[in-house]
């Protein structure tokens, strides 16, 4: 079964997002970048990042730049969720090597969408 970390510091959202992914993959939760990188750092490796940009300490811009500069993640494909509406953001997330980038509020099957969507990209360019 694919692992996927979610980091989330809007717990409520956090709860929400795990029930709606955990339906399909295994799910690995943190309230924050930090938490999550120290959990990386640890030695696992998760087939998929989603991750909110707005926290505390290490935001979701930084993780991103931290994750595509290591040579042991970079590969991890990351989905960027966020309250921000500014297109710059999006591009700004892509442009530091974001998959996607989806607006909160999301409907469930969106994001279940998306993530399936993702994984079959990095199965198709892992098997081409």
């Amino acid at each position: 079964m694919k692992r996927i970390l979610i980091i989330e510091d809007d717990e409520p959202l956090l709860w929400l997002t795990e029930r709606i992914v955990s339906k399909e993959y295994e799910v690995i939760s943190t309230t924050s970048s930090i938490e999550g990188w120290c959990w990386l750092t640890e030695g696992n490796y998760p087939d998929l990042i989603v991750s909110d940009i707005s926290m505390p300490v290490m935001n979701g811009f930084e993780l991103l730049e931290n994750l595509k500069s290591s040579s042991l993640f970079k590969h991890i494909p990351v989905i960027i969720l966020s309250n921000f509406t500014d297109p710059r953001k999006r591009k700004k997330s892509l442009d530091l090597g974001a998959a996607e980038f989806i607006e909160k509020p999301f409907e469930p099957k969106f994001l279940l969408n998306n993530i399936n969507k993702v994984l079959q990209s990095v199965n198709t360019e892992t098997y081409v």
